[in-house]
């Protein structure tokens, strides 16, 4: 039975290394890299570029100017996301590191005992 238990707790910390690994690996190839959002945000600029120069060239049509109503939003949706979503990001990346040394003291705690 005591077997059972350390290669349980062994798992356990296999697993919250695992975990850890996994944020680690999060924040350095997620939109956290501040080189993929600087090629996000070119892009982004590239394609509102297009946009614009097609809304003056077909300006004249009547849907075209409806479309206005779902492109501005989306776009700007678009941009808030590629600026924002790092801080959010990060936020959710510490609570999860908290978590997990939470964890990871509950089991130091419950193998001493």
């Amino acid at each position: 039975m005591a077997t059972n238990f350390l290669k349980t707790m062994e798992n356990k910390s296999t697993l919250i290394e695992s975990f850890e690994k996994e944020l680690e690996s999060a924040t350095t190839n997620t939109i956290l890299d501040p080189a993929y959002r600087k090629k996000k945000f070119v892009l982004w600029t590239v394609r509102a570029t297009i946009s614009i120069a097609l809304y003056i060239v077909f300006w004249e049509y009547n849907w075209v100017k409806w479309s206005l109503l779902l492109t501005v939003p989306l776009s700007l949706f678009s941009v808030l996301t590629i600026i924002g979503s790092p801080y959010l990001l990060k936020r959710k990346i510490k609570r999860t590191k908290k978590k997990i040394d939470e964890t990871e003291k509950l089991m130091a705690e419950t193998t001493s005992e």
